[in-house]
């Protein structure tokens, strides 16, 4: 097997710029994951991290065979996916905290309703449908093993860097006024929404051209 090291560059860069994972209001969601119940900082952001793994390290082992199995097209996978998140941000943009798409109800009615750090954190707000369609693209852009070596690197980045975000940056984000918070979170609100946008508009060109 060949190793096309501009490739893997290109999947990194890639994975990196869709899923996002230091971003500050993905940073102030685990924060608030972490408050209730309570838990220990390092090992709830390397939960997320193995999130991360376990997620889109199999979708870019299997995701596209799974696509095809269950008929659904990629592209029509990424107009759903940017609707989601597009509806997210928008309600974060009216409200000015976590959509309930996002679990927030969920995360207030306690631990025994679900793990906040599986969702919203990881699923869908980092591995969400753009991180598995990107994945995928990915995986399925080289032959043989090659493509998927490159998305697991590209995953196994991600997988990091969410958790030096979480593990160390997250704790300056405690000291935020809640004002402040809400500000940061309508910002990231416009930012989902505008992403999501994205990613449906450009599904539905892919998709009808």
């Amino acid at each position: 097997m060949t190793i096309d090291f501009h490739y893997i560059v290109q999947a990194i860069i890639s994975m990196v710029v869709i899923t996002t994972p230091m971003d500050p209001v993905k940073v102030l969601f685990f924060n608030q994951a972490i408050e209730d119940p309570p838990r220990k900082r390092t090992l709830a952001a390397a939960r997320v991290a193995l999130y991360v793994v376990v997620i889109l390290g199999g979708t870019a082992l299997v995701g596209q065979q799974a696509l095809d199995l269950m008929g659904i097209d990629l592209d029509a996978f990424s107009v759903v996916g940017g609707l989601i998140i597009a509806l997210m941000g928008l309600e974060m943009l009216a409200g000015g905290g976590g959509s309930r798409a996002q679990g927030e109800d969920q995360r207030k009615a306690g631990p025994e309703q679900g793990d906040a750090l599986l969702i919203p954190l990881t699923l869908p707000l980092i591995a969400g449908p753009g991180g598995m369609a990107t994945t995928i693209t990915i995986a399925a852009g080289r032959s043989g093993w090659e493509g998927i070596t490159a998305a697991l690197i590209g995953v196994g980045v991600v997988a990091l860097l969410a958790f030096v975000s979480y593990a160390v940056l997250s704790e300056a984000f405690t000291k935020i006024r809640p004002a402040t918070m809400a500000i940061v979170q309508r910002i990231g609100g416009l930012l989902l929404a505008t992403i999501g946008t994205q990613m449906l508009l450009g599904g539905l060109a892919r998709f009808f051209g």
